[in-house]
C-alpha cells in the first residue's frame, strides 16, 4: 500500500465518518471504526491476510486455536476433515475460501463458528436453505458469495443478522429488482457489491432509498444514464463503481 494510497483512503474514511456522526451522533464512530477498512479498500476487494503458502488447514487451525491469528485461507477445496476441523472453532473471526466449496451441506459448520465476522466463500453455490441456515452467524459482519445459487428469499433471510455491514454477492437465480427490494431492508448495511445483477432502471431506484450506503458497486447492472442522475441526486455521497470502474459522479472518483 503506497503512502499515496494511505492518504486518499484516509480522507475518504474521514469524510465518510464525518457524514456518519453528523447523522447517527457518536455511537456511529463504532462502526466507522470496524468497518471502515471495507469502505477504504472499495477500489477493490479489501485486502487479506496471506497464509504461508505452505500451512495446511489443520496448522492453520492450530494457530487459531492457539490465538496467533484468528483467519483460515484455503486456496484449494477443503475435504471432509479439513471441514470438521473448523467445526465450532472460537477463535476463527475470518474464513477464505478461494477455491469454494462451501454448498448447504456445509453451512452447519459455517454455522456453528461462534465469533464468524467475515465469510468470503468463492465456488459455493449456496441456495436459500443455505442462507438460512447461515442467519446463525449472528456476528458475521462482511459475506463475499460471488457464485450463490440463491433467489431474493435468500437475501431477504439476512435481515436476520444484526451486525452484516457488507454484502458481496453474485448468482443466476437472482432478480434484480426482487434482490434490491431485500437489500434496502438490511438496516446496517454499509457496502454493496452486486455482480453480473441486472438490476436495471427500478432496482437502482430502490437503492436510492439508502443514502446511508458507503460504498456501492454494481457489475451488469444494466441501469441507464438517467437513473444514475436520479439515483446521485438521493445519494451524492455514495462512494459508487459501475463495471470495475469509478462513476464519472463517483464523489471518490480521484481515490486510486
Amino acid at each position: 500500500m503506497s503512502l499515496q494510497w494511505s492518504e486518499q483512503c484516509a480522507r475518504v474514511l474521514c469524510r465518510k465518518a464525518s457524514a456518519c456522526l453528523s447523522r447517527a451522533g457518536v455511537g456511529a464512530l463504532l462502526v466507522v471504526a470496524h468497518v471502515g477498512i471495507v469502505g477504504m479498500t472499495g477500489c477493490s476487494e479489501a485486502s487479506l491476510p496471506t497464509s504461508s503458502g505452505e500451512a495446511g488447514i489443520r496448522e492453520q487451525v492450530a494457530r487459531v486455536e492457539s490465538g496467533a491469528v484468528a483467519h483460515v485461507i484455503a486456496t484449494l477445496p477443503l475435504t471432509d476433515d479439513d471441514w470438521e476441523s473448523l467445526r465450532g472453532l472460537h477463535g476463527l473471526r475470518e474464513l477464505v475460501l478461494q477455491a469454494g466449496r462451501a454448498d448447504d451441506a456445509r453451512a452447519n459448520i459455517l454455522a456453528s463458528l461462534p465469533n464468524i465476522e467475515r465469510l468470503v466463500l468463492r465456488e459455493s453455490p449456496l441456495t436459500d436453505a443455505g442462507f438460512r441456515i447461515l442467519a446463525a452467524c449472528t456476528t458475521l459482519r462482511d459475506l463475499n458469495v460471488p457464485q450463490a445459487a440463491c433467489t431474493a428469499a435468500g437475501v431477504e433471510i439476512l435481515t436476520g443478522l444484526p451486525q452484516l455491514r457488507s454484502l458481496r454477492l453474485g448468482g443466476t437465480a437472482l432478480d434484480g429488482k426482487k434482490v434490491c427490494e431485500a437489500i434496502v431492508r438490511l438496516p446496517h448495511l454499509r457496502t454493496c457489491h452486486l455482480i453480473d445483477v441486472p438490476i436495471g432502471d427500478e432496482g437502482l431506484m430502490l437503492l436510492a432509498s439508502r443514502p446511508d450506503l458507503w460504498n456501492l458497486y454494481l457489475d451488469g447492472s444494466r441501469a441507464s444514464d438517467e437513473a444514475w442522475e436520479r439515483y446521485f441526486e438521493a445519494c451524492p455521497t455514495v462512494h459508487v463503481h459501475v463495471d470495475q470502474a469509478h462513476h464519472d459522479r463517483d464523489p471518490d472518483r480521484n481515490h486510486k
